[in-house]
C-alpha cells in the first residue's frame, strides 16, 4: 500500500467514525429514564409543595397535565430516593 492509500483508508474511517458519531448523539434515552431525570430536576419544588400541604394526588394531577405521568407508587419510589440521596449528600457536604 503507497502512502495516498494509507491516508485515504484512515480518512474513510475517520469519515464513517464521524457519521457514527452524529448518527449516535441522535439517539434519546429511554421514557423511564427521562421521566426519572425530569422528576429529579423536580424534587425541590414537590417536597417543598409536600411541605406546604399539597396532597400527593393534587402533585401528580398537576405533573400528568403537564406531560408528566407517574403512579402513585413511582411517585413514592422517586420521593424516596431522592430523599435517601439528599441525605447521603448532606452527610458528605457535612464531613
Amino acid at each position: 500500500m503507497n502512502e495516498t492509500n494509507i491516508k485515504s483508508a484512515a480518512t474513510s474511517v475517520q469519515t464513517q467514525a464521524e457519521r457514527i458519531v452524529m448518527s449516535l448523539r441522535t439517539l434519546k434515552p429511554n421514557p423511564k429514564q427521562q421521566k426519572e431525570e425530569l422528576f429529579a430536576l423536580l424534587y425541590p419544588v414537590i417536597t417543598e409543595l409536600m411541605d406546604q400541604g399539597i396532597t400527593q394526588k393534587a402533585i401528580l394531577a398537576m405533573l400528568s397535565k403537564k406531560g408528566l405521568k407517574l403512579h402513585p407508587a413511582r411517585f413514592k419510589e422517586l420521593l424516596e430516593h431522592h430523599a435517601k440521596k439528599a441525605v447521603t449528600s448532606d452527610l458528605e457536604d457535612a464531613a
